[in-house]
């Protein structure tokens, strides 16, 4: 194939069914059933055939974020499912509300050499109740490729965790300038709690010489008033894909990259007043039934 689909998606809150015996449901949802949850599988699934009716194919690499157990995972992949032969990259983080991170891959096009975590740490006394990063070295065309799938700590409570978020940013700036170093390639994926202009994003794409080591899609994007998700009424844009530019275009034949937050009309409210929105599983503690509060973000690399 000419061309290579990537996507990430933060999917809201995918815990399995809670159990009617919890006194305290996992997934912090009211009445978080086994109905429900069902149909949100069925809708997720979806997305990817969305993706694939638009895009005349599937993504080949898959990172998710909000994810409560394997077994979510395994649901997706089910034997009815578009991409059941896709292979799970999963480890549960220490996240204090049970999400982590995954990754999805292609088995007839990647193959996995290994995957690691990275956790955090500020001080000895000190480690974050947040999500690790995913780190996973595959093979493509039997070449070599990383993949970092992130969840970086939340704005809420008027950003407490702002310095974990930049301590994160700053440690995972020093991973990936080793790697460009030794001209390997890299795709960084995430929900990064930051739009594509914020100062730590912006010094992230620099190497320690102020040489451009990642292109971020999503900056244009975000400038051009397209958004991945609101808070209240504001746009922003958590979510993207920032990658090894040169080293992908040179390493692996492709001519360009270009990117896309997938907002579809098709995922969106129905209600003309917030038809921009993306219709999310929950609001507060009603349920709305939708996919997820995030729209998915894909990157095409075309060999043409």
């Amino acid at each position: 194939m000419d061309s290579e689909l990537m996507m990430f998606y933060n999917v809201e809150n995918l815990f399995p069914p809670d159990s009617e015996s919890d006194e305290k449901p996992a997934s912090g949802f009211r009445n978080w059933d086994s109905y429900k949850y069902s149909l949100k599988i069925r809708k997720l699934s979806n997305v990817f055939r969305f993706i694939e009716e638009d895009h005349g194919q599937l993504p080949s690499i898959i990172g998710l974020a909000e994810i409560g157990d394997r077994l979510v995972l395994e649901d997706l992949i089910n034997e009815n499912s578009l991409i059941q032969n896709y292979e799970i990259v999963y480890q549960r983080s220490q996240d204090s509300r049970g999400l982590s991170v995954a990754l999805l891959f292609d088995q007839a096009k990647y193959t996995l050499v290994q995957f690691n975590t990275l956790k955090f740490q500020m001080d000895e006394s000190l480690a974050f109740d947040t999500r690790d990063i995913l780190h996973a070295e595959l093979l493509f065309e039997e070449k070599k490729l990383h993949i970092f799938v992130c969840h970086l700590p939340s704005k809420r409570e008027k950003d407490v965790k702002k310095a974990q978020r930049n301590y994160i940013i700053n440690q995972l700036h020093n991973t990936i300038q080793d790697l460009v170093e030794k001209k390997e390639a890299i795709i960084l994926m995430g929900d990064f709690n930051e739009n594509p202009d914020a100062e730590e994003l912006q010094q992230l794409l620099l190497d320690d010489n102020g040489d451009m080591m990642l292109s971020n899609p999503f900056e244009s994007l975000y400038l051009n008033d397209q958004f991945s998700t609101y808070h209240g009424k504001k746009g922003l844009c958590f979510d993207q894909i920032l990658y090894t530019e040169d080293l992908i275009l040179e390493q692996f034949n492709f001519q360009t990259i270009s990117g896309e937050i997938y907002s579809t009309v098709r995922l969106r409210n129905k209600d003309r007043k917030n038809s921009n929105y993306p219709l999310r599983t929950y609001s507060g503690s009603r349920y709305v039934g939708g996919w997820s509060d995030h729209f998915p973000v894909v990157v095409s690399l075309s060999k043409h």
